[in-house]
C-alpha cells in the first residue's frame, strides 16, 4: 500500500492510501513513523499508526487534564467520557504516573488544606469527598494524620456565628444550625458541644 497524499487541515495530518484507505494522525505520529508521500507501508503499519495516534490524543487529553490537581480516577473518568478505550487508558496511565502527572497523595494533602483553610469542611466531608474523588484509603488515612483539630473547632465556631445569635433560645433555629454544621461534616459530637458553648458565651468568635 502507498501513500497517495499528506495534507493537514482540523490539527490533523490526512493521510491518504492508493487503494482509497485514510486515516488522520497527529504530527508526533507522522514525526515517530517518518511517514512520506510516495512511501509503501505494510498493512499491519496502518493499525499501529491508529494505535499510536489514539495513544498520543489521550496523553493530550490527560495532560490538558491535569493541568489542574486531579486524583487518577478523575482522569480515567474524563477520558472514558472523551471515548478512549480502556486499553489505550491502561497503558497511559503507568506512563502519566512515571512522569508524576498523576499523585493522589499529593491532591489528597493539597485538597485537606483547602477543605479546612477555604472551604471550612469537617473531618466526615473531607474524608467522603476524598473518597468519592478516588483516593485509596490507605492515603487518606495517611493525610488524615495531619488533620487539625483546633481549625476544625475554629471553623465550626465561625460557622455557627453566621447562623445564630450567640443569646439564640428558639429550639428550632438552633436544631436548623446543627443540622447545617453536620451537613458541612462535622462530627455530632463536635456539633453539639460547640453550639452549646457558643450559646453559652463561652466561644472566642
Amino acid at each position: 500500500m502507498i501513500i497517495s497524499n499528506i495534507s493537514f487541515k482540523n490539527k490533523k495530518f490526512h493521510i491518504l492510501f492508493d487503494n482509497g484507505e485514510e486515516i488522520d494522525i497527529s504530527e508526533e505520529t507522522l514525526i515517530e513513523f517518518g511517514l512520506y508521500k510516495g512511501q509503501e507501508v505494510e498493512d499491519e503499519i496502518i493499525e499501529k499508526l491508529k494505535f499510536e495516534d489514539e495513544k498520543s490524543n489521550a496523553l493530550l487529553i490527560a495532560y490538558k487534564f491535569l493541568q489542574r490537581n486531579k486524583t487518577e480516577k478523575q482522569l480515567i473518568d474524563h477520558l472514558y467520557k472523551n471515548k478512549v478505550s480502556k486499553n489505550i487508558i491502561d497503558i497511559i496511565i503507568p506512563i502519566l504516573n512515571e512522569k508524576k502527572y498523576l499523585n493522589d497523595e499529593d491532591y489528597a494533602r493539597r485538597y485537606l488544606y483547602d477543605a479546612m483553610n477555604i472551604k471550612k469542611y469537617g473531618k466526615i466531608k473531607i474524608i467522603y469527598m476524598l473518597r468519592s474523588k478516588g483516593v485509596d484509603n490507605r492515603i487518606i488515612e495517611k493525610i488524615m494524620k495531619d488533620y487539625d483539630y483546633e481549625l476544625e473547632y475554629l471553623n465550626a465556631e465561625k460557622l455557627i456565628s453566621k447562623k445564630l445569635d450567640a443569646n439564640e433560645k428558639d429550639l428550632k433555629k438552633i436544631n436548623s444550625a446543627k443540622k447545617y454544621l453536620q451537613s458541612r461534616g462535622f462530627e455530632f459530637e463536635i456539633v453539639n458541644f460547640i453550639v452549646d458553648e457558643y450559646l453559652s458565651g463561652e466561644s472566642y468568635v
